[in-house]
């Protein structure tokens, strides 16, 4: 009987050894096969038309002769050639700079304002996610509204006060900045929701002693609160610069891309190129052009964050 128990012992020993390494192939097989499907979703939806737009940049493809024949880079020495190009470029830095810095600030600010210790700060926080809440297009059309020349709210209340009143959609100098307000109205909650939750989740130690150091409100937002968020606010930031670059029904509703091109952005240029003009080769070849513009600062801005986080 001992004998038994002690040929069975090393058995049992050398099956133990072996279960964690099953385990754990079982566990890398379980999770394969639950991404498997979302993987492939997102082949199909990015990958694909990400590569079929790359092969129409090089062909000769439009509506009125709609069969794809090799064209080369002609697309490519067209890009360089296009008048419209810079002009639309800058358009789109000019609004992405804008609307992203404002709504990485105005977010913070109002996240800090929220993660406060103090009676009915829970009703402001739902009073403010309001605006996730709306629909991108819904609030497109209640700015129209706001903003109308003859009878939007935000000239009848200029005209109370004696402030001469603007045509705000329609103004070469106040159009981009009507559109970037109203962006911030969408967008900066949602960098508020992210900061906020990672505020809400840092210990309480650090910011203590902080304080009974001596330090500021000030000091310790900046030296504690905001290397602790960094990570999160670089994950907003990108999350809201990829968001501003393909943004289209806001631009479509307020001003058309107008007045001429100062609200023409990259992505608009696109769909006046493909469905207005019909050059679906071309538009594919800005498509491309969009794709590297967004990805330079996406780079840039990970860089960043990982080399302080670092």
């Amino acid at each position: 009987m001992p004998s038994g128990q002690a040929a069975a012992r090393p058995r049992s020993t050398s099956q133990a050894g072996r279960r964690p390494g099953a385990r754990s192939r079982s566990d890398r097989r379980f999770f394969v096969l639950a991404a498997l499907p979302a993987f492939i979703v997102v082949f199909l939806v990015t990958i694909v038309p990400l590569a079929a737009a790359l092969g129409l940049s090089f062909t000769s493809y439009t509506s009125a002769n709609p069969v794809a024949s090799w064209a080369g880079l002609r697309n490519y020495r067209l890009l360089f050639s296009d008048p419209n190009v810079p002009t639309v470029l800058l358009v789109t830095l000019l609004f992405a700079v804008a609307a992203v810095v404002l709504e990485a600030l105005i977010g913070t600010i109002l996240a800090l304002l929220m993660a406060r210790k103090m009676r009915g700060v829970s009703v402001y926080r739902v009073l403010y996610l309001i605006p996730l809440m709306v629909a991108g297009i819904a609030a497109a059309v209640s700015w129209k509204a706001l903003l109308d020349t003859s009878a939007g709210w935000v000239n009848s209340i200029l005209g109370v006060f004696g402030i001469p009143q603007a045509n705000w959609l329609a103004s070469p100098t106040l159009a981009l900045p009507s559109v970037v307000i109203a962006d911030i109205w969408t967008g900066a909650p949602i960098v508020a929701v992210l900061v906020l939750a990672a505020l809400l989740g840092m210990p309480e130690d650090p910011l203590e002693a902080a304080r009974i150091d001596g330090a500021s409100q000030l000091q310790v937002v900046r030296y504690i609160i905001l290397p602790a968020i960094r990570p999160v606010l670089g994950f907003a930031v990108i999350f809201r610069t990829v968001d501003v670059f393909r943004q289209f029904g806001l631009i479509q509703i307020l001003t058309g891309g107008g007045p001429g091109t100062k609200t023409t952005t990259l992505n608009y240029y696109i769909y006046q190129t493909v469905f207005t003009y019909g050059n679906i080769s071309y538009g594919s070849t800005l498509a491309v052009l969009l794709i590297v513009a967004m990805a330079i600062p996406l780079g840039v801005i990970y860089l960043l964050t990982r080399r302080r986080e670092i």
